[in-house]
């Protein structure tokens, strides 16, 4: 089977983790830069050229894009997917995901718990509007972001008005978030695979810091998860419709919330701290949805 990855990175661990277990199964492999791609629409036929050269014979499609090849990755996404080629994950689902505030309003109308949030577009009216959502300290974060990158935390009217009018005349779009206490700068991160959560981990944040993002100083180490929690990752990943999914997930009272969904979960750490081989488990996957699809 020839297996493509579309990734700006071949030395990226997981592009090289997914590139060892697929030839170690068997498959070829090509590791694609999004940007060689040209998509032709009309004319002689529709197609897509990679370097110049007609692309062809690819199996599967394993998108792999980074924050700044996801706007056009996307595109090449779905033009593989025009043509016919299957693809994990799709166009669509990946730009819902990255989305944050879009990717809280699909989760929410399938019913999962998500932290209090909103957005707007003046401050005008934030003081009541944030008081509807509990007390403070809130979290900002933007629309896109990945890493715990631009995430702010605020514990005062004054702070949060002034932030919020500062985003607004640069014309930034932020989610404002109830900060949920209870987590404790914990939260769990489950890898969800073809609808089956393979591997799981409790990331904690360093002294000082409320984001636990490994790339932020966060410690990742093995859990157990209850079966809510497994439940509710699974559920979340299937309501963005992705095949492959990082899923976030808060400790409360109440049980699991989802925080956020990542359509491009690295893996180096989750391997690490689990022993499991995840790249060895999505080319397994990709390989069956291949042939399914």
């Amino acid at each position: 089977m020839k297996i493509g990855i579309l990734s700006r990175g071949p030395q990226n661990h997981s592009t090289r983790s997914l590139t060892e277990a697929a030839l170690n199964a068997g498959h070829t492999v090509e590791i694609l830069d999004p940007f060689g791609f040209y998509l032709h629409i009309g004319g002689p036929k529709n197609r897509i050229t990679y370097h110049g050269k007609p692309i062809e014979g690819l199996d599967v499609v394993i998108p792999r894009l980074s924050r700044t090849t996801a706007q056009y990755g996307e595109e090449v996404v779905a033009h593989f997917e025009w043509i016919g080629t299957p693809v994990i994950n799709r166009a669509k689902p990946i730009a819902a995901a990255r989305h944050k505030f879009h990717s809280l309003r699909i989760l929410a109308q399938h019913g999962l718990p998500i932290p209090p949030s909103l957005t707007v577009g003046s401050s005008e009216f934030l003081e009541n509007a944030v008081a509807e959502m509990g007390d403070y300290p809130f979290i900002l974060k933007p629309f896109y972001g990945t890493h715990g990158r631009g995430v702010m935390l605020l514990d005062t009217l004054t702070s949060l008005t002034s932030t919020v009018d500062a985003l607004c005349d640069l014309h930034h779009d932020y989610v404002i978030q109830a900060f949920i206490t209870e987590a404790k700068g914990v939260d769990i991160r489950v890898l969800v695979v073809g609808g089956e959560a393979i591997a799981a981990m409790k990331r904690s944040a360093p002294p000082g810091e409320f984001r636990a993002n490994i790339h932020k100083g966060g410690v990742g180490e093995m859990v157990a998860l209850p079966e809510a929690y497994i439940n509710t990752a699974i559920k979340a990943a299937m309501a963005l419709e992705l095949e492959i999914a990082g899923v976030d997930l808060l400790q409360t009272n109440e049980g699991p919330v989802v925080l956020e969904v990542n359509p491009s979960p690295g893996f180096e750490e989750l391997e690490a701290v689990t022993g499991i081989n995840i790249a060895a488990a999505i080319i397994e996957f990709a390989a069956k949805f291949a042939q399914e699809h």
